[in-house]
């Protein structure tokens, strides 16, 4: 009796550990996975115009680490992210949804506009 009182609490620290690992509720991703679609998505727009509204980026943003990204607001829709490229001193903020895909990226000049306040 007592094996299976430890295998019940051993299995049940394991999925809420797992669940927490792989974000919040309903399926939401965590930070570090908000983090990586926007570097990966940084990455990729040097290379690629995915319609985001920023177009396609210089090859500097090749170079941005996971320390360059930040999240900095998470409403009930989406995340935003702010990266900053220190090589050409651009600034950039990505909308990422509960879900982790990326809706857009804008610079910093035209998302304060659009977004109401500034970061």
């Amino acid at each position: 009796m007592k094996h299976v009182r430890v295998l019940t609490i051993a299995f049940a620290l394991l999925a809420s550990s797992n669940a927490f690992a792989h974000g919040g509720a309903h399926g939401e991703v965590s930070v570090m996975e908000v983090i990586q679609a926007a570097q990966t998505t940084a990455k990729t727009l040097t290379f690629k115009n995915n319609g985001m509204s920023v177009g396609k980026l210089d090859t500097s943003w090749n170079k941005v680490t996971q320390e360059d990204f930040e999240l900095v607001e998470a409403t009930e829709r989406e995340y935003i992210v702010k990266a900053t490229n220190s090589e050409n001193g651009e600034t950039l903020f990505f909308s990422i949804s509960k879900k982790g895909k990326v809706l857009n990226v804008e610079k910093a000049t035209s998302f304060d506009k659009g977004h109401g306040h500034s970061h």
